[in-house]
């Protein structure tokens, strides 16, 4: 009987099966190349980040004077880039002064002082000249001062930077009183020059460290200040670049839009654009990929980017299954309980689909850009009635109320005045919180006293979480490594997404407000933007790593339940919970467009709240918030 069934089996059914598995295996492996190419490109970007950051350590410890320590950081990173010039040339330095027995007093370096970011981007060529390379003709060398300064002025003539640089921190410490002025600017210079040289080298992560020296000695250099935020940026260009797409090509269109003309930054915006439509024709989004495929047209046109452009058009049109349910969005499910773990909630489709009901109160503030301008707006929307929108700050994106009303915190995106802002409405008094362009994501405590943010401002361009009295000249504190906090309404806890100390059990975590007492809330790794219910017994927050898709989530933080609020397959995020705690906003764009959508605190059916005025851009660094 086998025999017999098997001589019905077609010859040619059988090429089929033997050819679809040649075709299966053949994919298979190209996963396991581009994994592994992935990977290499990850621990690449880990390795230059290691030595930019060991290197940083080196030139502090040389400059404090602690020479023994510095000789064993310089060493350290030539065992991580044995042909590291910038270590060997400190190593020399270093013996050097120790054989003529130069013992300097440890010294800390200054703060960074408030700086202010450039509205115009420069590009690599940031060089400065020396105000004065060679010591005055016929001088006699009468103090220690004196004989620094000649040999740092003729390391700075030849170009030895370095050199240079160890010989003015060995005068500032000595001789504090020796020219100031003078002695600041060719130590600015230096570090300046020598930044430049690494920049061009593509040795980034040092030529980012070596800016950061030269700001703090002059934080208000626009042209410093530009080329700092172009590397910043590409940096994380390097990071998302074949391991998030969807985030690369966020990165890589605010490089695009600061300076078009920057490294490989429109090859790489267009190579981005193409992975991110192919990935998302994997995950059966025709729609979203005929954008990508589109905007990358915009920037080289090619037959086969033409080619997947117009057969993932046709799949749109004929009404891929995805596409079609991201359209409609017309039905929720009700939610179903579960757990704070990595398991995945199951929602069970339910007939009662009832759209929220009951009096809706207050006012939605939030974020957006204007479709013509192309800038950013903070507007508040009155709820309740057939009120417009009112406009409260410009150049603002992720608005957050302090608890009295009177202050308004936000992140200012204006080109010469980025970072952490706060106007109040009533007076239009403007203040300056911080002044880096990473800084984002502000939060008040419950006093309105202090003020909470996240930023990857730092060298390693990993994200912190730093907390400051809210003080324009107020210290800033790290809190933990983390971002997007959200303090507690009443009690001095914030809610944030972060990891464990080795970088596991990502998800969504909670300490005090020294950044103690940190404990996770869940362990699901892409759960993000939490915020408290106003009596602090719920936080919600979205999620894409749970159901396969962006949905708004509420947790219960004393029984740890997680209760899945919202079931459509297009975006629903950046949740807010209404002053009375009975309703949760979000921004969603299943009909199509942006708008602000609500659901019952308990789940069912999301219906329409407020539309939105302009369009968000990159939506992900927007905000809203429900206040009264």
């Amino acid at each position: 009987m086998v025999r017999e069934s098997m001589q019905k089996f077609p010859s040619w059914a059988m090429w089929i099966v033997g050819l679809l598995t040649l075709v299966a295996a053949a994919l298979l492996i190209l996963a396991i190349v581009l994994g592994v190419q992935a990977g290499q490109r990850q621990l690449e970007i880990q390795n230059r980040q290691e030595v930019a950051i060991a290197l940083a350590d080196a030139i502090d410890l040389h400059a404090q004077g602690d020479y023994e320590a510095a000789l064993n950081a310089y060493k350290y990173v030539l065992q991580l880039e044995p042909d590291n010039n910038t270590a060997r040339t400190g190593i020399q330095d270093v013996l050097a002064l120790v054989a003529r027995g130069q013992q300097p007093a440890r010294v800390e370096l200054p703060a960074p002082a408030a700086v202010t970011e450039p509205s115009l981007a420069v590009t690599n060529t940031v060089t400065t000249s020396p105000t004065a390379t060679t010591a005055p003709a016929g001088n006699t060398v009468t103090s220690s001062g004196e004989a620094l300064m000649q040999a740092a002025a003729t390391a700075y003539g030849a170009g030895r930077w370095q050199e240079a640089i160890s010989r003015l921190v060995a005068l500032r410490q000595t001789d504090p009183t020796y020219q100031p002025d003078r002695v600041t600017d060719m130590l600015f210079e230096a570090y300046v020059n020598l930044g430049t040289e690494k920049d061009n080298e593509n040795n980034l992560e040092e030529a980012l460290s070596f800016f950061d020296k030269a700001l703090q000695l002059h934080p208000d250099d626009i042209a410093v200040r530009a080329e700092r935020t172009l590397i910043a940026r590409y940096l994380d260009v390097l990071t998302f670049f074949g391991a998030d797409w969807e985030r690369a090509v966020q990165t890589l269109e605010e490089l695009y839009a600061l300076e078009p003309g920057y490294r490989d930054v429109a090859v790489r915006l267009q190579q981005a654009r193409i992975a991110y439509g192919d990935a998302l024709v994997a995950r059966s989004d025709p729609c979203g990929a005929v954008e990508q495929y589109t905007v990358a047209a915009t920037l080289a046109t090619t037959n086969e980017l033409v080619a997947k452009r117009d057969e993932a058009m046709t799949r749109c049109d004929e009404g891929d299954p995805f596409a079609v349910a991201a359209g409609a969005g017309a039905s929720e499910a009700t939610p179903v309980a579960a757990t704070s773990g990595d398991t995945p909630a199951q929602n069970t489709p339910s007939a009662s689909t009832a759209a929220p009901s009951g009096a809706i109160r207050g006012q939605i503030l939030y974020s957006a850009r204007d479709t013509t301008t192309g800038r950013h707006f903070i507007s508040t929307q009155p709820l309740g009635g057939n009120a417009p929108p009112l406009l409260l700050q410009e150049d603002g994106v992720q608005p957050a109320l302090r608890p009295d009303g009177q202050r308004l915190l936000f992140r200012n995106v204006r080109d010469d005045m980025r970072g952490i802002a706060a106007v109040d409405p009533g007076t239009g008094l403007l203040l300056q919180f911080s002044r880096f362009t990473e800084d984002s994501m502000p939060s008040w405590n419950p006093q309105g006293n202090r003020l909470a943010f996240a930023s990857n401002r730092e060298g390693d361009r990993i994200w912190r979480i730093y907390a400051k009295w809210a003080e324009v000249e107020g210290e800033t504190t790290t809190l933990t490594i983390g971002e997007a906090p959200a303090w507690h309404p009443t009690s001095d806890l914030i809610a944030f997404r972060g990891c464990d100390a080795t970088g596991n059990a990502c998800g969504i975590w909670v300490m005090n407000g020294s950044g103690g007492d940190r404990a996770p809330l869940t362990t699901v790794q892409a759960d993000n933007r939490p915020a408290w219910s106003p009596n602090g017994r719920h936080i919600v927050f979205m999620s894409d790593g749970r159901d396969g898709n962006m949905e708004i989530y509420r947790l219960d933080t004393s029984s740890g339940q997680v209760l899945r609020l919202t079931d459509n397959p297009a975006i629903d995020g950046l949740p807010t919970v209404s002053p009375d705690g009975r309703w949760v906003a979000f921004v969603s764009n299943r009909d199509g467009s942006w708008k602000i959508w609500y659901v019952s605190m308990d789940g069912g059916a999301a219906a329409v709240l407020t539309p939105i005025n302009g369009d968000l851009g990159n939506w992900l660094d927007q905000g809203i918030q429900w206040v009264n």
